[in-house]
């Protein structure tokens, strides 16, 4: 009987310790974003995203996407992603190039995690 405790007892440690390393990490929220429309001479219509992201967590690595959405018809016209590394309590800046066409209308979006 006391075994079977023994047992529990520590299962419901590693659960609990499993949990809370989780809350232990970065928590990245998009404080500010935009985008604006440029030429590109090798690439043509390119959009650049800026957004400010900023961290109420621990340390940690946090991962951008950017996305341009086609107005009209819906679809993910470009994606991309990248890995920064943000402090407790800070914001940066993050700048990135999507590729569009000439005569679409394109939204934009920006998710952390």
């Amino acid at each position: 009987m006391s075994k079977q405790i023994l047992i529990l007892g520590l299962a419901a440690v590693l659960v609990l310790t499993a949990g809370c390393m989780g809350l232990g990490g970065p928590s990245p929220k998009v404080v500010e974003d935009s985008l604006t429309k440029d030429v590109s001479l090798s690439k043509g219509l390119v959009y650049n995203v800026n957004a400010v992201i900023q961290n109420d967590g621990a340390d940690g690595d946090v991962t951008v996407t950017m996305k341009l959405i086609d107005e009209e018809k819906g679809f993910v016209r470009d994606e991309v992603s990248t890995v920064i590394s943000i402090p407790s309590g800070e914001t940066k800046k993050v700048s990135l190039t999507l590729d569009g066409d000439v005569g679409r209308t394109y939204r934009h979006s920006v998710e952390v995690s």
